[in-house]
């Protein structure tokens, strides 16, 4: 039956039926439309009929909807045209054409052959309004991968692979099953193969030239020997990289031992062409260096080599400063026991914390945490220090006020009475000893640098050393503190003077200041001006030393580009 309720106006020819005009009924039952009586003109073609003064719709049969629409949206400024959701391609979509041409495009898109690779049935559409954004899965081997190298990466244990934690982030995430430690362990030593594949041939096959760092190390639970080596080298995006091709398990430290594991690695990733080797002062290192230069050279010829390999031999900086301040360290070592144990009096105990508070509150001092150091390491010794510093009126309240603070240093640990309390005397030798350790501290933090190359930077912390303590035994009043710096400065002169008869200073290390576009030789000469002297005879000779250095190196450069292209 037609339906007089909400009738609609046919539509002229060459137009098409709108569906908000067609009320559905039911599912099997017919669609009818009827509409407004209509002047006496003949209606048009197979869309309906005249029928006493009303003009009743053809049955129309609803159709099934292409599923091509789900990967297509009509623009809203033209009916007829479309656009993927996936690569953005605009489409003719007249409702005459039919949808041949879109569904041909679907079935050859590559963005949406991508997608589909990635989603299954279970997944839904975020929003059916965002052009086609859907959930995409992970796939099992890229997880397994990225697992994988994230393990490597953070140094995890392999048991985390099977953690519950990390086996909720997967289900959560709706990512694929975790694989087992045992599979992530094959696949972590098939990954290392295959780079360590890859890098031989990107060292080996480019005839890189690489420089080298090494030490050795013992683990004192075990009580075995470990020599690491480590290649330097930048890329061909002049991009400073580092890699780890050498960690071997040594019977000893004499120096043929370590030429010889050192010679090894490097037949083992086919490197023939070394600048320099960068290790610690030991005796065994400088004799080691001597017996590998020659070896070297021999196996690999001259050009495996920069200058005959006069400056192959590199004394690691951080490692002087070490033995600079742990010599100094040692003047003062009953000072800083004092304030170890004055910060492990204080930290001990929830109501000693409280009792410290409460001190710091009175003297109206920044509150602030008071950490220990680590013995082995020297820099955090100093900001322990130069931390305590600032709570000193607090500790000296503890020594005037708090009997269990007293009665904590008249203990005996293996017989002998502890250090301390912190008397006068002792915060003046640690506020003087500051002063020194402030600037190896600054220095240490440069030349520390490992995401970028800081050979350049070596000289200049080097003179700013010295020139430091110049200053302090010329211009200063303490006379104590003079005494100290003339030290320092011997000390330092044992391994950082040009002119050292024992052990001389690299001199390439200058160079590489030169090498410097914001130097260049002009900072060199400066610096030798400060430190000897202008026009002095030992500032011209540094000059023109380096000035021969630079030239050599040009010459040979030269030489062996010009024969490597004939």
């Amino acid at each position: 039956m037609a339906s007089t309720e909400d009738p609609v106006n046919i539509p002229e020819d060459g137009e098409d039926i709108d569906a908000k005009d067609i009320i559905e009924e039911t599912d099997d039952e017919v669609e009818s439309l009827e509409t407004s009586p209509a002047p006496d003109t003949t209606a048009a073609k197979g869309k309906g009929k005249m029928k006493a003064g009303l003009i009743v719709a053809k049955k129309i049969t609803k159709k099934t909807r292409s599923f091509v629409w789900d990967h297509y949206t009509r623009l809203k400024n033209n009916h007829n045209k479309c656009c993927c959701n996936y690569c953005g391609k605009k489409m003719s979509c007249a409702s005459s054409s039919g949808t041949s041409n879109l569904r041909k495009h679907i079935l050859a898109c590559k963005k949406y052959l991508a997608w589909k690779a990635t989603t299954s049935a279970s997944q839904h559409v975020l929003n059916e309004e965002a052009d086609g954004l859907h959930l995409g899965k992970v796939s099992e081997s890229f997880l397994r991968e990225a697992a994988n190298e994230m393990l490597v990466i953070d140094e995890l244990p392999l048991s985390f692979i099977d953690s519950l934690a990390f086996r909720h982030f997967c289900n959560k995430c709706k990512l694929q099953k975790p694989h087992s430690r045992r599979t992530a362990t094959r696949d972590i030593v098939d990954m290392y193969v295959r780079r360590k594949t890859l890098m031989k041939k990107i060292l080996g096959g480019k005839k890189q030239r690489l420089s080298l760092t090494t030490d050795i190390w013992v683990a004192h639970n075990i009580g075995a020997s470990y020599m690491v080596i480590t290649a330097h080298f930048v890329d061909t995006n002049w991009q400073l990289k580092k890699l780890i091709i050498g960690f071997k398990n040594v019977g000893d430290h004499k120096s043929v031992t370590i030429a010889a594991v050192l010679k090894e690695c490097l037949e083992k990733w086919d490197i023939k062409k070394v600048f320099c080797i960068t290790v610690d002062n030991a005796t065994a290192n400088r004799n080691a260096m001597e017996i590998f230069k020659a070896d070297f050279i021999e196996v690999n010829g001259e050009e495996s080599v920069v200058l005959n390999g006069d400056y192959l031999h590199v004394r690691c900086a951080t490692h002087i400063i070490n033995l600079i301040v742990r010599n100094g360290l040692q003047e003062v070592d009953k000072s800083v026991a004092a304030i170890r144990n004055g910060i492990q009096f204080v930290r001990s105990s929830a109501p000693r914390l409280k009792s410290f508070h409460l001190r710091v509150d009175i003297g109206k001092i920044t509150r602030g945490s008071l950490a220990r150091d680590c013995k082995t390491k020297w820099n955090s010794t100093f900001l322990m220090l130069n931390r305590v510093m600032d709570f000193k009126m607090a500790f000296d309240k503890m020594m005037a006020e708090d009997k269990p603070y007293n009665d904590y240093f008249q203990e005996r640990v293996y017989g002998k009475k502890r250090h301390g309390p912190l008397a006068k005397d002792d915060w003046e030798v640690i506020d003087r000893f500051i002063n020194f350790l402030v600037i190896f501290y600054q220095s240490t933090l440069v030349l520390s640098a490992t995401n970028s190359s800081c050979s350049y930077k070596c000289y200049n912390e080097i003179v700013s050393i010295q020139s430091a303590f110049i200053a302090m035994t010329c211009q200063g009043h303490d006379e104590e503190l003079k005494k100290k710096a003339t030290a320092m400065m011997t000390k330092l002169g044992k391994y950082w003077d040009p002119f050292g008869e024992g052990t001389e200073m690299n001199r390439m290390v200058i160079v590489a200041s030169v090498f410097d576009p914001r130097n260049k030789m002009k900072f060199a000469q400066l610096c030798f001006d400060q430190l000897y002297g202008k026009d002095s005879f030992k500032a011209k000779q540094m000059h023109d030393s380096i000035m021969s250095i630079l030239k050599k190196l040009f010459d040979e450069y030269n030489t062996r580009l010009s024969s490597s292209l004939n």
